[in-house]
């Protein structure tokens, strides 16, 4: 896990920064590479890196990392679980002169793109983002991972790409300027979310999309974007071996998930996934140390930390619990939007920041978490049920996205009207875009389903498209900032690829019902991971519902709210009678508040 800049200028132009520069721009992800630093420079181009020694923690896995002709130089964040796979093959083939020089995966990637160029990003299961560049070719190519687990901007300057693993990296450009992207400011106020498709929150920084790869020639200044990995068709028929097959896939992805050179640990909700997760990672550890966030006595008990503890009892754990109180919570929210130079997703980011200090004060760098087992196995029951509900309503006109964005949304977008200035709700384009960005990636998800899927398929694999990358967002800058590396066993390739074959019904089983009266939660979700861990969990986990962590954030955001008359981005964004009322009662108004002031906070961190 590492921190990655590139600065690639067209043949016949120098980068517009110098060294220097550039080393300023790559020490702004200090964070998410302590243990080290390179840099290398020619002609048209600048690589830079921040390392976080996890694999091969000598100088032998440092980058940016050349092939011994110096034609290819790569920097990468991320780490590969077919290593091992790869090498053999590589090796099976001749293509590495003289062997291996480390056990760092960077070096297996950078083998694989000399040998197979870009149908390298097809064979890769892992988390990863990705810089080569050909010095023969002049050809620069980037990757993202398909499930989008870490993250790559890039701003495209005058002949020039600049791509970073932080937009921050980015805007230390001293010629970039942080302009606000106004449409993506008013979709924060429904998502929360900071990116989405190629847009961020500001205009002239770019995202590439998960499973996305980008080429850019230097010797022409053509740039060309090109999705690398599409989803698995629904199935219908049902897998005889469906349990069997389910912990082999879970159990298979958590060992390679374990590979590092460095102490591993795994967060411990004391929900199903999690504990799926520690029960199969104390099978290959014999010191697995696992983590739960829990409140400060007087802030109310956490239901989550009793099922933690009762989870780490019955698997023979070592467990710690870290409790979040206010005053950290206030004091982390406004550091962790000013060091991240964008707004947060979810309250949690806080409370996962918190507990990755924790993990790595106890000397830990690796931590085991479980995102990724609800958008593929089906396990927002609340959800799903509404989404069926949805679809068997004669009466309904919406489209599916636009159902997804409306059912959703931390603000409705009917509201915005009111909430945002006349003059910044015409800069927004009115939410076009929007509507038109959850209309398309819902028709994408209709047909990457295929014609065997159910109803509810499209609406399971938007959740995945949609939902889980924000979900991974948040853990990639809540841990990195706290110098920790992630890793989600769920949120993988090849899992997903499984999950997402199966059947509806093995996963999700809706209830049938008029729509008149309220459902309580019902265990009907994750079907297949719930009956394949049967008798090898606590049996109240296994039978627990979906839920999450409960911080009392609606009651300790007044603390922060001082921002909404402060920060001039506010008082230009939003109506000034809403703006007052939500400062003077956020409590109560917490579905405004939290957006608004994280815009708030983020645009004083830029804006003043």
């Amino acid at each position: 896990m590492c921190g990655l800049l590139g600065i690639i200028a067209q043949r016949g132009r120098r980068p517009s920064v110098d060294g220097a520069t550039a080393r300023v721009m790559r020490d702004v992800m200090e964070r998410r590479g302590p243990d080290g630093h390179g840099y290398w420079e020619h002609e048209n181009a600048i690589l830079a890196h921040r390392r976080l020694a996890i694999r091969d923690v000598s100088e032998a896995g440092a980058q940016p990392m050349a092939t011994p002709d110096g034609r290819f130089q790569i920097v990468y964040n991320g780490e590969l679980y077919n290593d091992q796979e790869l090498r053999k093959e590589l090796l099976d083939l001749g293509a590495v002169p003289g062997g291996f020089k480390s056990s760092c995966d960077t070096e297996t990637i950078l083998w694989a793109f000399a040998t197979w160029g870009q149908e390298t990003w097809t064979r890769l299961r892992g988390m990863f983002s990705i810089g080569v560049y050909d010095t023969v070719t002049h050809r620069l190519s980037l990757a993202r991972d398909p499930m989008g687990i870490k993250p790559l901007y890039y701003h495209l300057g005058v002949g020039e790409v600049i791509f970073a693993s932080e937009v921050n990296a980015i805007l230390a450009h001293p010629g970039v300027e942080p302009v606000p992207d106004m449409a993506m400011a008013s979709a924060y106020l429904s998502t929360v979310r900071s990116v989405m498709g190629h847009r961020t929150m500001f205009e002239n920084v770019h995202a590439i999309r998960p499973g996305e790869a980008m080429v850019f020639e230097a010797s022409t200044g053509d740039l060309s974007l090109y999705p690398f990995h599409m989803g698995t068709p629904a199935q219908a028929a049902e897998d005889p071996e469906l349990l069997e097959h389910t912990r082999a896939m879970v159990a298979d992805s958590t060992a390679r998930h374990m590979h590092a050179d460095v102490k591993l640990g795994a967060f411990l909700s004391g929900g199903l996934d999690s504990t799926v997760l520690c029960r199969e990672a104390s099978l290959r550890s014999k010191d697995l140390h696992t983590w739960c966030s829990g409140l400060e006595r007087g802030d109310g008990g956490s239901d989550d930390a009793s099922h933690a503890l009762e989870a780490a009892d019955f698997l023979g754990l070592e467990h710690s619990q870290n409790n979040m109180g206010r005053e950290r919570f206030s004091a982390q929210w406004k550091s962790m939007v000013h060091d991240l130079g964008i707004p947060l997703s979810t309250p949690n980011e806080i409370a996962i920041h918190d507990l990755c200090l924790g993990v790595r004060d106890s000397g830990t760098k690796v931590i085991l978490s479980g995102e990724g087992a609800d958008e593929i196995f089906g396990g927002y029951e609340m959800t799903l049920q509404a989404a069926w509900d949805f679809e068997q309503n004669a009466a309904e006109t919406r489209q599916g996205g636009i159902y997804q964005l409306e059912s959703s949304a931390w603000v409705a977008p009917h509201l915005k009207p009111r909430l945002i200035t006349g003059r910044s709700w015409q800069e927004s384009g009115h939410d076009e875009w929007l509507h038109q960005h959850y209309h398309d990636t819902f028709e994408d998800c209709v047909r990457e389903a295929g014609s065997e899927a159910t109803a509810l398929d499209a609406h399971l694999r938007f959740l995945r498209h949609q939902n889980l990358p924000g979900l991974l967002q948040r853990l990639d800058t809540s841990s990195m900032l706290a110098s920790v590396e992630g890793r989600t066993p769920f949120a993988d390739v090849e899992m997903a690829s499984f999950a997402e074959a199966l059947p509806m019904l093995s996963k999700f089983q809706p209830s049938a019902h008029d729509g008149s009266s309220t459902l309580a939660v019902a265990v009907t979700g994750k079907l297949a991971l719930r009956r394949a861990y049967k008798g090898m969990i606590p049996a109240s986990i296994e039978t627990r519902a979906k839920h999450s962590f409960p911080l009392p954030f609606e009651s300790w955001m007044s603390d922060c709210a001082e921002t909404l008359t402060r920060s001039a981005f506010a008082r230009e964004f939003f109506a000034a009678d809403l703006r007052a009322e939500v400062a003077r009662d956020p409590e109560t108004h917490w579905r405004f508040a939290w957006p608004m002031i994280n815009l708030s906070l983020w645009g004083e961190r830029w804006w003043g």
